[in-house]
């Protein structure tokens, strides 16, 4: 299942400022969830709105709740499960007569 995903923390909580937490924080993130089998079909990050965007790929929310464990105590994630939308266009397409 492919799952949206966007982390939200604010200025109190970012670890920027601190090497060992950024290492031990976002730096951990993507081989952590690697680590829990969670392919991770890409990243991105808007540093002034302390956002991060992935979309991933996993039919094990335990896994995913695993791989996000660095993050967790320092912000919010909404995850969201997504389709692709050009297949799901082309299969609503098809059923209408």
């Amino acid at each position: 299942m492919l799952l949206h995903i966007t982390h939200h923390h604010d200025e109190k909580t970012c670890p920027a400022g601190d090497k060992e937490k950024v290492a031990a924080t976002f730096g951990a993130l993507l081989p952590s969830l690697e680590a829990a089998g969670v392919t991770v079909v890409g990243a991105w990050v808007d540093p002034p709105g302390h956002d991060f965007f992935l979309i991933v790929e996993t039919d094990s929310y335990e896994a995913l709740l695993e791989g996000f464990e660095p993050i967790v105590p320092i912000g919010t994630a909404t995850i969201q499960p997504v389709v692709d939308m050009k297949e799901k266009m082309a299969q609503v397409l098809d059923t209408i007569h």
